[in-house]
C-alpha cells in the first residue's frame, strides 16, 4: 500500500470512527449519567466504534512515522493513545465500575496462533505481541525523517511487541540520540561535511543540552527521564534491573511526547532543509 493510499484510508477511517464514536452519547441514559442506560444498545455502540478504532491502531501498528498536518495528527494521537473521544470515557468509567480494566488493544476475533504460524513467529512470540504492536502504533509529526531514523524506530517497535522490556527501554535512548543530532543538523548546528567533527556526536548529554529550547520543558525532561532509565540498565553492576510491559511503555510514551514536539514542523525551529 502507498503512503498516500495509506493516508486516505486512515483519513476514511478517522471520520468512521468519529461517527460512530458519537453515536455512542446518543444511547439512552449515557447523557444523564443515570441507572437506566441502555445496555444493550451501549454494547453495540461500543462494538462497532471499537472495530473501527483496532482498524486504525492496525494501520499505525504497521507504519513508519507518519508525516501528516496538524488536524489529522491530533485525532490519530487521540485514537492511537485512548484519550478525549466518548469511547474512551465510557470504557473508563466501566472499568472503575467494575475493578477491571478494559483493554483498547485486544482483538477478540483473531486466532493468535494461526497469524503467528503464518508469520513463522510462533516460537518466539507470546500472545500479548499483537495487543503491544496496537498499543505502541507509530510516531505522529509534522516533519519527514530519513532511513536511518526508521531503522532504529522500527527496531524499538519489534523490541516492544516482543515482549523485550529492558531491550524497549535501551532502543528508547538510541531513537531519542538519533532524534536529537537529526535535528540539529537540519538547524544547522551540527556539521555533517565529514571534515568537520563536532564532539556533541558523540555525547547525548551534549545533545540534550544542546536541543533543550527546541522542545517543551516537560517534554524535554521526560526525555531525560527516559534516558536515565536506559542508562541504569545499561550500567548496573550489582542489581538485577526488572522491567514490565507497563514501565516499558511508560518509557516510550515519554519518548514519543518528546520526539513529536522536536518533529513538529513548529516555526519555532528554522529547519536548512
Amino acid at each position: 500500500m502507498s503512503k498516500n493510499s495509506e493516508l486516505d484510508q486512515l483519513k476514511n477511517l478517522v471520520d468512521e470512527f468519529e461517527r460512530l464514536d458519537n453515536l455512542i452519547l446518543e444511547v439512552e441514559g449515557i447523557r444523564s449519567g443515570d441507572t437506566t442506560i441502555d445496555k444493550q444498545a451501549l454494547r453495540q455502540a461500543l462494538g462497532q466504534a471499537l472495530s473501527v478504532k483496532i482498524e486504525i491502531k492496525r494501520i499505525l501498528s504497521h507504519s513508519e512515522p507518519i508525516n501528516i498536518d496538524r488536524k489529522l495528527s491530533e485525532k490519530l494521537k487521540k485514537i492511537r493513545d485512548n484519550y478525549g473521544y466518548s469511547t474512551d470515557i465510557v470504557i473508563q468509567a466501566l472499568g472503575e465500575i467494575t475493578g477491571n480494566a478494559i483493554s483498547q488493544e485486544e482483538e477478540e476475533d483473531i486466532d493468535v496462533a494461526m497469524r503467528l504460524h503464518d508469520e513463522g513467529a510462533i516460537d518466539y512470540v507470546d500472545e500479548g505481541y499483537y495487543k503491544r504492536l496496537l498499543q505502541f502504533g507509530t510516531l505522529i509529526l509534522g516533519e519527514s525523517l530519513p532511513e536511518n531514523f526508521t531503522y532504529n524506530f522500527k527496531n524499538l517497535r519489534k523490541c516492544f511487541a516482543l515482549g523485550l522490556s529492558e531491550v524497549t527501554i535501551i532502543y528508547c535512548r538510541v531513537v531519542i540520540e538519533t532524534g536529537c543530532f537529526m535535528a540539529l543538523e537540519r538547524t544547522g548546528r551540527i556539521k555533517s561535511a565529514n571534515e568537520v567533527q563536532d564532539f556533541r556526536e558523540y555525547s547525548l548529554y551534549a545533545l540534550m543540552n544542546s536541543i533543550k529550547n527546541d522542545v517543551y520543558v516537560y517534554n524535554w525532561k521526560k526525555a531525560k527521564k527516559a534516558i536515565k532509565r536506559a542508562n541504569d540498565i545499561l550500567h548496573t553492576k550489582r542489581n538485577k534491573i526488572v522491567v514490565d510491559d507497563v514501565e516499558a511503555f511508560e518509557v516510550i510514551q515519554d519518548t514519543f511526547a518528546f520526539l513529536e514536539d522536536l518533529f513538529s514542523g513548529s516555526a519555532r525551529r528554522k529547519r536548512i532543509y
